[in-house]
């Protein structure tokens, strides 16, 4: 099992060369957000397409 740093630094080490700061950034970021989101479909904390629909308008009202 690797350790948190070890998995960042695995994701910065197999960005090109000439990225940005920005640009690793960003990715690292999208990997937590992927993280967070298979997190909660594991553990059912999610919602249908229709349900998030159905929230989505009531916000436009």
């Amino acid at each position: 099992m690797s350790t948190v740093k070890e998995e960042l630094t695995r994701l910065i080490q197999g960005q090109p060369e000439d990225s940005s700061r920005e640009e690793i950034v960003r990715e690292l970021a999208f990997h937590v957000m992927v993280e967070r989101g298979l997190a909660d479909s594991d553990a059912k904390r999610t919602i249908s397409n229709d349900e998030m629909a159905h929230r989505i308008r009531s916000w436009q009202q």
